[in-house]
Order: structure tokens, then sequence, then C-alpha cells
């Protein structure tokens, strides 16, 4: 059976780490987001099973997420469980981000019995088929070809144009080293010159940024992207 992926959005870095720890515990995976921007880019990326979501965000609040959320056709049928410190004495809070379409709403200070009872109850109200297999994963890097994004260590790293995107799946779908001829067969599907290569492959590491271009390196015959 498939793990369930959660994420959650939230700007308590202790609140986070409590829930991380108990959501492991119980088998499930995990990913962190700190500010609503952020957070709605990694369901993006990530589509995960189900969104824990707090309302007072800083940018982008959990409303406006909500919002996103069910605006997007890829995004609307993710699970949301929002919590909030704010007071709720006549559930009028509920009321309206269940309007806006959040699943459930649970007052702070949240008791993780609870929590971990209205997840597993948001698993089974909202099943969702698996994970995109077009969602490509090589170590740390994850790319998703409906956006042309590229993410590292679950922070967005760049929207690549769409030559250099097939230049990095093709190096993200090999195990090892691709040669020079294979990527271009499999990037430009006619031979071109090394030089037209080695530029596209500089670019590639333009995009991803100075921390992160020594994923690509050199190999003897060709280019090995390391995850």
């Amino acid at each position: 059976m498939a793990v369930a992926r959660i994420l959650s959005i939230e700007d308590d870095p202790d609140f986070q780490h409590l829930l991380g720890l108990t959501l492991r515990q119980h088998g499930y995976e995990v990913h962190f987001a700190f500010d609503g921007q952020d957070g709605y880019q990694k369901v993006l990326s990530l589509s995960p099973d189900l969104v824990l979501l707090d309302l007072n965000l800083p940018g982008m609040n959990g409303i406006e997420v909500i919002r996103a959320l069910q605006a997007n056709r890829e995004t609307r049928a993710i699970p949301i469980l929002v919590t909030s410190a704010y007071g709720d004495a006549a559930n009028m809070l509920a009321h309206s981000v269940r309007a806006l379409g959040a699943l459930e709403f649970l007052p702070k200070p949240v008791e993780m019995k609870e929590l971990l009872l209205k997840i597993k109850t948001g698993l089974r109200a909202a099943p969702r088929p698996a994970h995109p297999a077009q969602t490509l994963s090589k170590g740390a890097v994850r790319a998703d070809p409906r956006f042309r994004t590229v993410w590292i260590e679950d922070k967005l790293a760049a929207t690549l144009a769409p030559r250099r995107f097939l230049l990095l799946q093709a190096l993200m779908e090999s195990p090892g080293s691709v040669s020079r001829e294979k990527l271009k067969e499999k990037v430009w599907g006619k031979a071109i010159a090394d030089n037209a290569l080695e530029k596209a492959v500089q670019r590639l590491r333009e995009d991803l940024g100075p921390s992160e271009s020594r994923r690509i390196q050199t190999t003897l015959d060709g280019y090995e992207l390391v995850g």
C-alpha cells in the first residue's frame, strides 16, 4: 500500500517539528512549508494526499491558499484540514472554511490524537489516484513536466524552457551517465554539433543556480545528474 503524503503549511517551527515526529511515527510521508506562497507551490510540486493548513500565514494567508487550490483543477480534489488559533465560539470560522472548500476545521491547540483521526477520515473521504507518473524524481531533485518546474530539497529551483526540460528529464531518467549521442537523440531527435549540447547543458546549470549546478556533472562520454 502506498504511503500517504501529507503537506503541512504552518509558520510555527515547534508545531511543525511535533507534527513531523507524530505523523512519521504513524507511517505518513511528511513535507513542510512555512508560508502560504511556498505552501501553494509545494502542493503543485508534491501532489500531496492531504494538506494541513494554518490560517494565519505570512504573505499568502490560509484563506488565499484555499481559494488558489480550489481554483486549480489539478489541486481542488486534495482534502484540506484547517487549523487556527482564532476563536470560533459560534463555529462561524469552521463554516466559512468548509464553504470555501476545506474538509475540516480544528481549533488550536490541536490534540494530536484528534488530528490523526481527522487525517484518517479525510484520506478515506477523499481518496486520490496514485501520484502522477509524470512527476520525476532523482534523489533530492524533483521535476514536473506539466509546469516544467524543478524542485531541489523541496524548494523551487527553476522553471525551464521546453528544450532544457527535456535535457533534464533525460538525465533524471538515467541511473548513471548519459552519452552525448543519446542526449542529442532524446532532446533534439537529430544530429547536432557537440557545442550546441554543451551550451544547453551550461544554460541548464545556470537555471539551477550556482549552488546546485554541480549536480550536472561532466563524464567521459557525456553528462550525469547527481540527485
